[in-house]
């Protein structure tokens, strides 16, 4: 198989080996990036199956419609500029039809390595971090507003890092004279409080809380697991592939609650997440983080209402509306 250079799609055979119910299957890819699993999912399905794929990236989109202009000439791709916590809304004439429901979380290697965008501190670029255009809020938005209390809670909740406080603090000064507008200022910020063996670790961090705070990547996560029993039919899968502790706990969390409920929802399919082989991480080191999960849909039944929420126990960062608006 011969993956876009747009980004290297990680665990394909792992992926599919779940996703895949039938030939002639109706599928969701909710992240579709550069279309590496639909493709791969594409070459299984007959004339009728067909993959319906969203990204809130315009530029994922762009390079899908090049990539697949037969395959959506034919009936057998649609595209869909939506985030992927609106399935149900969206796809609302389809709930309980989809045999197969991806969700490929995280980045793509497009957005890393398209410095403008601003999701790595190794390269100066404006402090962005949106994943499409609609967002509400850049992270130069958010460090301009947010108080440091706020700041510290999202580093250390989203970013698990230690020296959260120490770090929100010197933004809050630094702002007071200077805005921070680029990922070279936000860098130096950082600098200035980690001695350096730390502080690629901390940059690290602080930019992935930083742009699951802009994105608000677990609430559309939580949203899109909520979705997913209507979404799908009995015996469709669920497959998810995450990339931090964050994400994997709360799909954890959701499908060990949706099993076991009075009406359980879910049987799952992986009761510990898959890992990539030794032998795709010589090709990919990129997909050294990555988590699969996955599960079967149990009977269908039309506007379920489980016994509680899967997620409702699950917490979010607080963050002022000042901070959420550009």
């Amino acid at each position: 198989m011969t993956y876009s250079a747009y980004h290297v799609p990680v665990m394909v055979e792992e992926v599919i080996s779940f996703w895949f119910c039938t030939p002639d299957g109706l599928y969701v890819d909710g992240t579709i990036g550069g279309g590496g699993h639909t493709a791969a999912l594409l070459e299984r399905l007959s004339a009728e199956g067909c993959v319906i794929g969203m990204d809130v990236d315009p530029d994922a989109l762009a390079h899908c419609r090049k990539r697949f202009a037969a395959e959506i000439q034919q009936g057998r791709l649609r595209l869909l500029q939506e985030n992927f916590r609106r399935a149900c809304e969206c796809l609302y004439d389809i709930r309980g039809k989809v045999q197969g429901f991806l969700l490929d979380l995280g980045l793509s290697w497009h957005q890393v390595d398209t410095p403008s965008r601003g999701f790595t501190f190794r390269a100066q670029a404006p402090l962005d971090m949106r994943f499409g255009p609609d967002s509400p809020q850049t992270a130069e938005a958010l460090l301009a507003a947010a108080s440091e209390e706020e700041l510290a809670s999202l580093f250390r909740q989203y970013g698990e890092e230690p020296r959260a406080r120490a770090i929100a603090r010197r933004i809050v000064q630094r702002r007071r004279s200077a805005p921070l507008r680029t990922t070279t200022d936000l860098r130096a910020v950082v600098e200035e409080v980690v001695p350096p063996p730390h502080r690629r670790k901390t940059l690290a961090r602080i930019f992935q809380a930083l742009r699951i705070a802009v994105n608000d990547e677990l609430g559309a996560l939580r949203d899109a697991l909520r979705c997913s029993p209507s979404l799908l039919a009995p015996g469709g899968r669920l497959v998810v592939v995450s990339y931090h502790s964050l994400e994997d706990r709360l799909v954890k969390e959701f499908l060990r609650k949706s099993s076991t409920n009075d009406v359980p929802l879910f049987r799952i399919l992986t009761p510990k997440p898959l890992r990539p082989s030794a032998e795709e991480l010589q090709r990919n080191r990129r997909a050294r983080s990555a988590r699969l999960r996955a599960a079967e849909r149990l009977s269908w039944t039309p506007n379920f209402t489980p016994g509680a929420d899967p997620l409702a126990e699950t917490t979010a960062v607080e963050i002022h509306p000042k901070a959420l608006s550009l």
